[in-house]
């Protein structure tokens, strides 16, 4: 059964294009009940899920619109979902991430969040990781740090001095002393 979209005609005999008119009504239902609640039932029009094709391309974009699509990662190699701002603006892709003890993630509104361990004495910068699959900062607004040392140095603690767009600044010491020590911890970064 496949769809005629010229059936009925205005000279045809219904009852000789009954079985068309009544394979358009099948295509349409079909068509219809994928990935939708049943057609005239109570939840009918509604998505049970949503499956889309992967893009080879960012979809063009109009004044007053916005663009959902999934699209190759050139981070992750794999389908990830974009939103596309109006008048073909910039593409945010909001899916990817890297789920490890130094990874990162971007949210829908293009904000890009990194975190990490660190280990240093004193003043120190602590480097991002780099590669081909981790986007850098264009901009960076905060770090955090949490003191996260686990090898038994009681007493030591590690404060946030500064943050860029490659590293986070820390100063890892004792408490009860003056000498600096060597401080595990923990941090977070929000930026773009």
């Amino acid at each position: 059964m496949a769809y005629n979209e010229n059936i009925p005609q205005a000279s045809d005999n219904p009852s000789q294009s009954q079985a068309q008119i009544l394979d358009n009504f099948q295509a349409i239902s079909t068509a219809f009940n994928t990935n939708h609640g049943n057609f005239n039932a109570a939840d009918q029009g509604k998505h049970s899920f949503l499956q889309m094709p992967e893009q080879s391309s960012a979809p063009a974009t109009s004044a007053n619109e916005m663009g959902f699509y999934t699209k190759e990662s050139s981070l992750t190699s794999i389908a990830e979902m974009f939103i596309r701002r109006e008048s073909n603006g910039t593409e945010i892709e909001f899916t990817s991430s890297l789920g490890a003890a130094n990874g990162w993630t971007r949210l829908p509104s293009g904000i890009l969040l990194k975190w990490g361990t660190g280990s240093g004495s004193g003043a120190h910068t602590t480097n991002f990781p780099t590669g081909a699959t981790i986007p850098v900062y264009a901009a960076v607004y905060t770090g955090f740090v949490v003191t996260a040392d686990s090898s038994g140095t009681p007493n030591t603690f590690a404060t946030f001095r500064s943050v860029s767009t490659t590293g986070i600044g820390v100063y890892g010491s004792r408490r009860t002393s003056t000498t600096s020590t060597a401080t595990t911890y923990n941090y977070l970064v929000i930026g773009s």
